[in-house]
Formats: C-alpha cells, sequence, structure tokens
C-alpha cells in the first residue's frame, strides 16, 4: 500500500483551477520562441538545480547554476558541491530529455537510472542499487531520529507499485497531485542510501513535464522548495509522523504542493515580463551605443547581476578570443560593464547604470497572491502536534482557512 490521494475540497479545487490558468497563459507566452525565451529557460533550470541541492546542503550561488546548466566552469563553488550539482544537472537534463519521448518507460529502473547519473561520482554512495538495510533521517540540530523507513526488503515491490501508479492513467487526479503524490510516496519509500530527496524532487519533475501543460522547466516547483525548507521538511513530518504509515492523511503534503504551484506560477509569469522587458531595454542600449548585436546576451547577463568571463562571451557570441577581447572592452567603455581583476582571472560586472535597468523591469511585478489563508500557521498549527516536531519551524498562529 502507498499513501493515498487525500480528498479534495472546493478551495483546493479553485487553486487547482488558478493554476491550470497560469500554466495555460504561461505556454501560450513561451510558445512562439522570442529572442529571450531562451535566456528564461536557462535561469529558470538553473534555479531549479540550485533550489533543489540547497535543500540537501549544497548551495551554488547564481552564476555556479548558470554555469552548471551551461557546461561551464564554477566561479565559486567548491569540488564536493560542484560534482553534487553536476550529478543533478545531469539528471534533470535527462528528465528534460524525456518530457515528449512516446517511447519513455515509467519503471524503477528509470528511477534506478536517474539515481546512477545523480550519485555516480560516488561509487560508495550505491548510485543505482537499493538500500540494503534500514534507514533513518536524523535531526542533527535535536541529536534524534525524526523518521524512520520501511523495511528494506519490502523497497522493490514498493517500487513497483509505485511506478505502476504513476505509469497509470488518472484522468480523475489533476496533474500537479499525481506529482506531489509520486514525490511523496518516492522519498518515504526511500529506497536509496543517499539523494532520495533529490530523486523525489525529479521524479515529480518528470510527472508534470509528460503532462505537456508548460514546458518542464516553467512547471518544477524545485526552486520553491528550495526557498521554503523549513515548510518542506514541517509538512514531510506532519504526513508521516516519524515512520512508514501510508494510510495517514496526505492533505497537508497536497497542499503544500498546490501552494508551491500557484506561487511559482506567480513568480514566473512576473519573471516572463520582466525578462522580456530587460532584454527590450539592453537591445536599445547597445543599438543606442554602436555596439556589436552580438553583445546582447552578455549585457543582459551582467544586467541582470552575473558576472562575465571572456571565455563564457567567446561560447555565447561565437567569435575568437581577439574579438572577445575588443568587445568586452568596448562594453568597458562604454560604461556598461565593469572589468575586476587580471588578465586570465578578469571578470566583467554590470554598471550600475546597467543594473538599473533591471530594477526598472521588476518595477511593475505585483505582490504574490496567497492562495490559501494563513497557510504556514495552520502548518504550524498541526506540526506542533507531533512527538516528531522538527527544530526551527516557525510557531504562527492558527487560523484555518473559511469555507
Amino acid at each position: 500500500m502507498l499513501f493515498q490521494v487525500p480528498p479534495l475540497d472546493a478551495r483546493d479545487l479553485a487553486v487547482i483551477r488558478e493554476i491550470d490558468e497560469m500554466r495555460v497563459e504561461l505556454r501560450q507566452d513561451t510558445h512562439a520562441p522570442k529572442k529571450w525565451t531562451g535566456v528564461l529557460r536557462r535561469n529558470l533550470l538553473a534555479k531549479a538545480i540550485q533550489g533543489s541541492n540547497s535543500i540537501e546542503g549544497y548551495d551554488v550561488n547564481e552564476d555556479d547554476a548558470i554555469a552548471a546548466v551551461e557546461d561551464d566552469e564554477p566561479q565559486d563553488a567548491d569540488a564536493q558541491t560542484w560534482v553534487e550539482i553536476l550529478g543533478y544537472r545531469t539528471a534533470m537534463s535527462y528528465v528534460l530529455q524525456l518530457a515528449d519521448d512516446p517511447h519513455m518507460t515509467l519503471d524503477p529502473s528509470l528511477v534506478r537510472s536517474l539515481h546512477y547519473m545523480l550519485l555516480s561520482h560516488d561509487i560508495g554512495k550505491s548510485p543505482g542499487r537499493f538500500r540494503t538495510g534500514p534507514i533513518f533521517v536524523r535531526d542533527e540540530r535535536a541529536d534524534k531520529t525524526v523518521y524512520e523507513g520501511p523495511p528494506f526488503a519490502s523497497v522493490p515491490a514498493l517500487l513497483d507499485e509505485l511506478m505502476l501508479e504513476v505509469a497509470a492513467a488518472q484522468p480523475d487526479v489533476p496533474v500537479y497531485v499525481r506529482a506531489a503524490m509520486a514525490h511523496l510516496n518516492l522519498v518515504m519509500i526511500h529506497p536509496f542510501r543517499d539523494g532520495n530527496g533529490r530523486m523525489a524532487r525529479c521524479l515529480q519533475t518528470l510527472v508534470l513535464s509528460r503532462d505537456q501543460v508548460a514546458a518542464p522547466v516553467f512547471s518544477s516547483i524545485e526552486e520553491f522548495l528550495g526557498h521554503n525548507t523549513e515548510d518542506y521538511y514541517a509538512v514531510l513530518a506532519v504526513t508521516a509522523d516519524g515512520q512508514w504509515q501510508p494510510a495517514r492523511d496526505t492533505t497537508a503534503w497536497v497542499r503544500f504542493n498546490l501552494r508551491a504551484h500557484h506561487i511559482q506560477a506567480q513568480t514566473v509569469l512576473a519573471r516572463n515580463a520582466e525578462t522580456a522587458a530587460l532584454w527590450n531595454g539592453v537591445e536599445a542600449l547597445v543599438d543606442r551605443e554602436g555596439l556589436p548585436e552580438r553583445s546582447v546576451p552578455a549585457v543582459f547577463d551582467a544586467a541582470y547581476g552575473l558576472r562575465l568571463r571572456r571565455s563564457s562571451y567567446e561560447r555565447s557570441t561565437g567569435v575568437e578570443a581577439k574579438t572577445a577581447t575588443r568587445d568586452l572592452a568596448a562594453l568597458v567603455s562604454a560604461g556598461l560593464l565593469l572589468a575586476e581583476g587580471e588578465k586570465r582571472g578578469r571578470q566583467y560586472r554590470g554598471s550600475e547604470a546597467l543594473r538599473a535597468l533591471r530594477s526598472e523591469a521588476r518595477r511593475a511585478r505585483q505582490p504574490v497572491v496567497e492562495p490559501y489563508l494563513d497557510f504556514r500557521g495552520w502548518l504550524a498549527h498541526q506540526t506542533a502536534q507531533l512527538s516528531s516536531r522538527p527544530v526551527g519551524i516557525e510557531q504562527l498562529e492558527f487560523s484555518p482557512d473559511p469555507p
């Protein structure tokens, strides 16, 4: 038996309709490729990689997350963090490749293959192989076990059951709920010695991507999860209460995920508009200064707040080293870039005038609309009832949603 889909009430169904409407709008906005669409996709994938890995303690800045997407060298990440980031990038890239593949088979072998991609850099973590013993999730701050997975002997059968459910047609269950349940069941089965959380988030994105409501990078909620790690752990604790108990109510988990989709969709819609405005502003500025049109993507990145290197400029424009050096010098002379460092270590940042374009593009952003009133207060109330309450969950006054 697996964790089951809970009954959805009127508010849940309304939130799902609102998410659908925003996803359709995103699909319409991004269906016809525009000059900046590729940049937006890249940035969203980088934020997904950044968010999912931060939950596990592998933190990278946006420069390095984008370097991972572009197969470039990191600027700041240490060696251990970098191999973890690259492993997750490889697994996620494969998920994105499978999004519209009619020949893909959703079975345990796919999950094991993705796990191998994730952790192939560390054979000691048994990449691609199920655990062969009990497994416990520890809260090191409280020095206690907060979750115990099911017996290892039951893992193969449970994963078979899960993947059969994932592959089955479920027209009466919204894709956001199906994806959330795939995530929940995989992370609760905890089939591997390590990497279970990242694998569960990969599987969730895979289920979403198969629905084709929007392109996979526009559907992922991994960025949201990375920014809301405390709530993520709290809702898992509320759902499991310390051990494998698939008969428990999953309402908190499903609502947490629907809230994540709603807020992430709002964020991506705003980013789409801001990216378009920023790109158009950069194009106009480059044209006004008489600079080469090929420099627009690099100037956009600098305005966005990223650091540039000559090597990345060469790759993005396809020009030779001498031409890249000349272009960058012209951008510095025009007051768009600021050079830092010497020779091989030289980097370029956007000038204050250039970064002001991004501030202008963001000025129209509206406050995020909360789909569930006081959800975090409700979650804190639920968490406080648990004996295995995780350290650090914020205490908020409980105020249930109105009917």
